[in-house]
């Protein structure tokens, strides 16, 4: 246990264990949560995302269900990447019965902004997720308007009525009204093509962006032509937006646009369309990693 005190291997440790001697497990386990409860609670996580619930992981699972410490670590943006953490909540909700409670509790008593971000970041993960609904309007209605805008779009998503949509594309928040509109992309409501008709005419590059999206997805055909024509925008802002709309869409007919927006006088521009072109291109050996660090993402835009 000598490395484990070094703090090298607890992950490893608990891994070996659990794979070469099965028989020994329990009791190895339960001296490694005592010893190093903090380091074995991550390693757990890391192990029951890819390994799921067979004996080690249901071992796992059920010490782990026995407290809330696990939910610190998910809600914890340095402690896992946020696809294991999603993974190991999703497989979690089938052993521990009250994870949504444990959740909504640990998710109410979050007070840093990365924390809570990182907790929304979390709900799909969760599947239904309607008992979420009261902490999701809470935080929809308080001052950190990432927070805000990441909260009502799963709104959005969980109750997709015209009526509620309509109201966030009030808001004087770009953010919220584009989370709105991009709520719409997995929505069935009737309404979902008139909102998005609408949010085309938004004074907003984020919001306008989305609506296009939505539509083309829609078969809508004005909406690549309404694309192709703001690419050609006096404003910056909306000739990125439209670029990173057509790798969004990667409808081939927009090369052509985006070869132009490569040229691009903005070097966020050109960075936006370069990424695009990219996407759309696989087969020439290059990827997306090349591109790390070049290309903002569309909400910096």
């Amino acid at each position: 246990m000598e490395t484990i005190q070094q703090g090298t291997s607890v992950q490893d440790a608990l891994w070996n264990t659990a794979n070469a001697d099965p028989d020994n497990f329990t009791v190895i386990f339960g001296r490694m949560r005592k010893m190093f409860p903090d380091e074995v609670t991550e390693a757990c996580l890391h192990y029951i995302a890819q390994k799921g619930l067979d004996p080690a992981g249901q071992s796992m699972a059920f010490w782990l269900s026995l407290n809330t410490r696990y939910l610190k670590v998910l809600f914890d943006p340095s402690a896992l990447p946020i696809e294991v953490a999603s993974k190991a909540l999703t497989v979690l909700k089938k052993a521990d019965a009250q994870l949504i409670v444990k959740f909504i509790k640990a998710g109410e008593q979050l007070a840093l902004p990365l924390w809570v971000l990182r907790a929304l970041s979390l709900v799909p993960a969760l599947g239904e997720y309607t008992a979420l609904f009261p902490w999701l309007r809470k935080l929809s209605q308080q001052g950190d308007e990432r927070i805000k805008s990441r909260a009502v779009k799963l709104l959005c998503e969980l109750r997709p009525n015209a009526g509620q949509i309509a109201r966030q594309m009030q808001d004087d928040d770009p953010r919220v009204r584009a989370n709105a509109i991009e709520a719409l992309w997995r929505s069935n409501i009737a309404e979902a093509g008139s909102l998005l008709r609408v949010a085309v005419s938004d004074t907003n590059h984020r919001v306008v962006g989305n609506a296009l999206v939505g539509l083309h997805w829609q078969s809508d055909p004005s909406a690549f032509d309404r694309i192709i024509e703001l690419c050609q925008s006096p404003d910056a802002h909306f000739r990125s937006a439209m670029a990173w709309c057509l790798g969004a869409i990667r409808d081939e007919r927009g090369i052509p646009a985006l070869h132009i927006l490569s040229k691009d006088s903005s070097v966020f521009v050109r960075k936006r369309a370069l990424r695009s072109l990219l996407a759309m291109q696989p087969e020439e050996g290059a990827t997306v990693e090349n591109w790390k660090g070049i290309a903002p993402t569309f909400a910096s835009f």
